[in-house]
This record gives structure tokens, C-alpha cells and sequence, in this order.
């Protein structure tokens, strides 16, 4: 009977040794787990990330390569308005109304397009003067100091960026 008992503890040192071999190999799975899962999820991040990255650039490549065309499209529009003002004179024919109307419509069709796509006139008269904005190129005497009196040629922004400072002549008051 001792005998029996004797190996039935040798059986049950050698299942608790076994079943703390096991539980050590569970627990460094589980740690081995852990550290794929963290790994994975960094990464994932990272690319998702770097998904965010690339999509800005492309939207950055995409608003620079607008920024040149529309800044070539703005003299087109400086020709219809000097078209236009050539045009406000008295004694018109009728025919020559028509004209001036249609490329008043043509240059609002090409305004709203160009703003459509985040194009926003600087404006100027009657505004104080700010080198951001716009560029003198005259100095006039007046009462209003650093006011702008006149816009020689209109200035613009694209998606908040100036990329034509309004050319204007501003008013000193040289007391």
C-alpha cells in the first residue's frame, strides 16, 4: 500500500510539473501573442498613417498644379476687363452692346468656374493698405492715411493663399 501511495506522488510530482510546464509555456504564448498583436497594430497605424500622408500630397500636387493654371487664366481675365472698360463708353451701337455684354457674361463664367475651384478676389478700395494683399505702386496725397484709393489691376487668393497681390495706389497724409 506505501508502495502505491509512493507512486501515486511520484505521478501526481510529475503532473504538477507538468502542468507547470505547460502553464509557463501557455503564459510565454500569451506574452508572444501580445507582442505579434502590438506589433501589428503599430504598424497598421503606421500604414494607415502613411495612407493619410500620400492622399495629402496628391491633394497638394493637385491644388499646385490648379495654382499655375489659374494664375496663367488671370491675365485672360485682366484682358476682359480691359475689353469691358474700353467698351464704357457713350454712343454705343447696339451691336457693340451686345459685345461688351457678351464678354461681360464670358469673363462671369470664367470667374465662377476659376472661383469653383477656391479663387477669391482681393479687395481693395477703401481698404487700409496691407503689403500681404497688395502691392503699391503709387503714392497719392489725401486725408485717409494708408487708405487704398485706387485698384490698377485686381489681386486674388486661391484656397487662402495670395498668389496676386492687388496692384493699387494708397493715399499719405503728409501733415
Amino acid at each position: 500500500m506505501e508502495e502505491q501511495n509512493k507512486i501515486n506522488n511520484e505521478e501526481k510530482i510529475k503532473e504538477e510539473e507538468k502542468i507547470k510546464e505547460l502553464e509557463k509555456k501557455l503564459e510565454e504564448a500569451e506574452k508572444l501573442k501580445n507582442d505579434y498583436l502590438e506589433g501589428w497594430q503599430r504598424e497598421r497605424a503606421e500604414f494607415l498613417n502613411f495612407q493619410k500622408e500620400i492622399k495629402k500630397r496628391n491633394e497638394e500636387i493637385i491644388k499646385n498644379a490648379n495654382e499655375d493654371m489659374i494664375r496663367d487664366l488671370l491675365t485672360v481675365l485682366d484682358s476682359f476687363d480691359i475689353s469691358i472698360n474700353s467698351l464704357n463708353v457713350e454712343g454705343l451701337t447696339p451691336t457693340e452692346k451686345n459685345i461688351r455684354r457678351g464678354i461681360e457674361l464670358i469673363r462671369e463664367q470664367m470667374l465662377n468656374v476659376l472661383e469653383q475651384k477656391g479663387l477669391k478676389e482681393i479687395k481693395s478700395v477703401g481698404e487700409k493698405f496691407n503689403p500681404i494683399y497688395h502691392e503699391a505702386l503709387e503714392i497719392i496725397k489725401g486725408e485717409e492715411d494708408d487708405k487704398i484709393a485706387e485698384e490698377i489691376i485686381k489681386g486674388y487668393e486661391l484656397n487662402g493663399k495670395v498668389i496676386r497681390p492687388a496692384k493699387v495706389k494708397v493715399i499719405k497724409n503728409n501733415k
